[in-house]
């Protein structure tokens, strides 16, 4: 996320966005009308780049990270690397939905106590950067939770709940099981989990690094012991994110291809190489 997008509206009405890359060079201006940017700012995505800012950065997505916000299946299953910034998109989502919809529950469950309370951490830090004309009044404010209060007359709350690797009872909305690969307690996370989606119409996500040819995360990702029909897969490998490549477009179309080496060599940015050389061949593979 280090493409600054701006929106302003400018004399003839329209919102302009001006896309910068690293050290300010202007790669575009779209234009839009008042009425296409408040239809663009009613998707996840457009609230994300028009609104959203983190560490007083605007957000800029990755094309990845797009396509999963763009992902509307009841089962959304993501293979990865470390540090691809999935983490922080489960926040993003979560606050967008908690904005955009009158009423939202989402539900994080993470590997430990510590990851549960950095992703209400980030969306706490992602409502606080928002512009105050779009914020809802936050009412619950706590290390696990956070409720916004609609600005309507009902006053429904949305709720983001995060808590370490157990199945969530009791609640109905988004899950989100993060690094599920690495639960001990992976199906029955799983199994309690789909049970969430079901009345509210809302989406269960399993993300992780892999861990070897094992648990529930490994049968639904690779589908060797049964099909998983409903499940929609995607896969993040680190040369597909410009903080870990030089050049994103090359490397999606030729790295996959190439030994462990040569694509590092080829497509690495040197934090990325520095980390290869550091480690065995197979942990780095891992990871």
């Amino acid at each position: 996320m280090d493409e600054p997008i701006q929106a302003s509206v400018g004399d003839e009405g329209k919102v302009t966005r001006d896309l910068r890359a690293e050290g300010g060079m202007t790669l575009g201006i779209v234009k839009r009308t008042e009425e296409e940017f408040a239809d663009w700012i009613g998707t996840e995505w457009g609230f994300a780049e028009g609104l959203l800012s983190y560490d007083d950065e605007p957000i800029a997505l990755e094309q990845y990270q797009l396509n999963f916000l763009q992902n509307r299946s009841r089962f959304r299953w993501v293979t990865k690397s470390r540090q691809v910034g999935f983490s922080f998109l489960f926040a993003l989502e979560a606050l967008a939905r908690c904005h955009l919809r009158s009423k939202h529950t989402a539900v994080f469950v993470s590997y430990n106590m510590d990851d549960a309370k950095e992703k209400v951490l980030t969306a706490r830090q992602l409502h606080e950067e928002l512009p105050l004309a779009y914020q809802k009044r936050l009412v619950v404010d706590s290390k696990t939770e956070l409720a916004f209060e609609s600005n309507g007359a009902t006053k429904r709350l949305s709720r983001i709940l995060s808590h370490p690797s157990k199945a969530p009872r009791g609640k109905k909305g988004d899950v989100y099981l993060d690094e599920l690969a690495h639960y001990v307690n992976d199906r029955e996370v799983y199994r309690g989990s789909t049970a969430l989606i079901l009345r509210s119409n809302g989406q269960l996500t399993g993300c992780s690094t892999p861990l070897g040819r094992r648990g529930i995360f490994w049968e639904i990702a690779n589908e060797e012991l049964r099909k998983y029909p409903h499940h929609t897969r995607q896969h993040v490998p680190w040369w597909l994110c410009r903080f870990f490549t030089t050049d994103v477009k090359a490397a999606s179309e030729l790295a996959l291809d190439l030994p462990t080496e040569e694509r590092v060599e080829r497509f690495g940015r040197p934090t990325l190489i520095e980390q290869f050389v550091s480690l065995p061949i197979e942990d780095f593979q891992q990871e």
